[in-house]
């Protein structure tokens, strides 16, 4: 098989791959990638901490209105009149009172430390919040510039997109797909020389049974890169 116009197509080609890797490794596309991954994780870790302030808050009405119910205990308490008690029943009642004063110092604590929960919560929503609007605006002009960048070789990348689906025309339709194949998956160059034995891609030595096909076909596949190897 004759590969004269499947390597002037890969020629011509490697400009276009050319293009495409530089696009691929733009800087600017690079950091709006990551820019665009730091706002994702901004916007969840928003999300998150809301729901954890939700719960706090439960947590705090929840904690405030035991603290309620032993004040009115407290007041009830204090209330009595312990001159018409017996002892044991004043013994009672003062236990009752240490009893209410531990509950409240414990309930105290816990609302306390909730605040301080609450409070490191809404500083790490604030934090959050500002990493946000800083990602979501130097995104925008990482896109930008990167849509730019994108503009200024489109030109150059359809010119050679019309000659390569010209020149595609007078090439065999079966090693145009066997190329498109590897092209697809980034692989180039795709047609390699045979070097000695061995493939001029990956430059393992191919089998004598590979060799003698290539003698006969002009052309085979490299059983250990896929590249299509030729004898030149």
């Amino acid at each position: 098989m004759k590969v004269e116009m499947i390597l002037k197509y890969q020629s011509l080609d490697s400009d276009m791959f050319k293009i495409e890797k530089s696009l691929r490794e733009n800087q600017n596309k690079k950091m709006a990638d990551k820019l665009r991954e730091n706002i994702k994780n901004a916007q969840e870790r928003s999300v998150k901490l809301e729901e954890n302030a939700g719960k706090l808050l439960k947590e705090i009405e929840k904690v405030k209105s035991q603290i309620q119910v032993q004040n009115q205990k407290m007041q009830e308490f204090l209330g009595k009149d312990i001159e018409e008690m017996s002892k044991v029943e004043i013994d009672k009642l003062f236990s009752l009172k240490e009893k209410l004063n531990q509950n409240l110092v414990i309930l105290e604590k816990n609302l306390t430390s909730l605040a301080e929960n609450m409070n490191a919560i809404l500083a790490d929503f604030n934090k959050t919040k500002k990493t946000f609007n800083t990602a979501r605006e130097e995104y925008a002009k990482r896109k930008l510039a990167y849509d730019e960048d994108v503009k200024s070789i489109e030109k150059q990348k359809s010119e050679i997109a019309v000659k390569l689906k010209e020149l595609s025309k007078t090439i065999d339709a079966t090693i145009m797909e066997a190329y498109q194949k590897r092209r697809n998956e980034n692989v180039f160059p795709v047609l390699v020389p045979l070097n000695g034995n061995s493939c001029g891609g990956c430059h393992m030595e191919l089998p004598f049974a590979n060799i003698t096909k290539l003698n006969e076909e002009g052309v085979i596949t490299c059983e250990h890169c896929r590249r299509i190897v030729y004898k030149h």
